[in-house]
């Protein structure tokens, strides 16, 4: 029932929308999908070996409607397979929610008030360019959430945009309501030297009233190429999150190499390495994780992506592999 009153309010936007007497839309609705057929080729759990079946991770359905010159909002619902409810049926939540003030206290400076992605995570996704295979370490790993309901304040420090910034405050509940005091700061800087090259560095801190967790402090850099036929990137992080009483620290650690090339343009080689480090008096261990992949685009918004990917933990006789059939589509 409320999926279809989502549906009906969101047709009703389109409808209401457009300004039909300028020839101009001023409702945009579109949406992307993942779905997956996956076959587990090895696991230390031997009953898990020969799994396979079909299914779907993410399911956008988005809605950017623009007010005015100034101001614009944003509405994006998402069905994934980490979403569902008591009946094992999707369960869809509101990831996105703002409106975005542009130029609002000087020109080239933008105000985002509402669940938005943090200055983490918009540059390293632009790089990487294959979230439809899989999360940047820092969200793979689940140092920092994709999603934040704040205010963020996001423009450049130079009239060039070679130099530009990233600012957020933020619940620190991801896509969830607010359900204690504190709150997570964010920050980054993004270099442009040209047009091909970026470099970002930032971080964030958190205060936690939890039993176990008092604060938690983030770092992080990025060096990324992004090219006409190849982009490439390294991405690394230092997270530490301190304990409560005298219990001391644990702290992690993480670097990701990746790389994609075009060998025509239908046909694009993906591949990645990351490398997790975790110590401390909670936990003590390490991960390899990799990913090969080959797109193939039929349609610049359509792509068959044959993939295999791993993950082997410290401990463990046999890493975690899997072989699967990514379909990715915008629509």
């Amino acid at each position: 029932m409320r999926m279809k009153i989502r549906i009906l309010l969101l047709a009703t936007a389109f409808l209401l929308g457009t300004d039909t007497s300028k020839g101009q839309d001023r409702v945009k609705i579109s949406g992307l999908a993942y779905m997956d057929y996956d076959y587990t080729l090895s696991s230390s759990d031997t009953d898990e070996e020969g799994e396979n079946g079909f299914g779907y991770r993410r399911l956008y359905l988005t809605t950017d409607f623009t007010i005015s010159d100034d101001f614009a909002v944003r509405a994006r619902l998402e069905g994934s397979d980490g979403s569902v409810n008591a009946d094992g049926k999707p369960s869809p939540f509101v990831k996105d929610l703002y409106l975005r003030w542009r130029n609002s206290f000087a020109d080239g400076h933008d105000i985002y008030l509402g669940i938005s992605s943090p200055p983490s995570f918009t540059v390293s996704e632009s790089v990487w360019g294959y979230r439809s295979l899989e999360k940047t370490i820092q969200d793979r790993v689940g140092v920092v959430s994709s999603r934040d309901f704040g205010v963020a304040v996001r423009g450049r420090l130079d009239e060039g945009g070679t130099v530009r910034y990233g600012v957020m405050v933020a619940n620190n509940s991801s896509t969830k309501a607010e359900s204690n005091k504190d709150k997570r700061v964010y920050g980054q800087i993004e270099l442009y030297p040209s047009d091909h090259l970026v470099f970002t560095a930032g971080g964030d801190y958190a205060s936690l009233s939890d039993e176990v967790e008092e604060s938690a402090l983030n770092a992080n850099v990025l060096a990324g190429y992004r090219g006409e036929n190849i982009s490439a990137g390294a991405e690394g992080f230092f997270n530490r999150l301190t304990l409560t009483g005298d219990r001391g620290e644990d702290e992690m650690y993480g670097v990701s190499v990746f790389a994609r090339g075009n060998v025509n343009d239908k046909v694009t080689v993906i591949g990645r390495f990351d490398r997790v480090e975790m110590t401390g008096p909670s936990v003590e261990a390490w991960e390899n994780y990799f990913l090969v992949g080959i797109a193939v685009r039929p349609h610049k918004n359509v792509e068959f992506i044959p993939n295999v990917w791993g993950s082997k933990f410290e401990g463990e006789d046999t890493a975690f592999v899997s072989g699967r059939l990514t379909a990715h589509f915008r629509f």
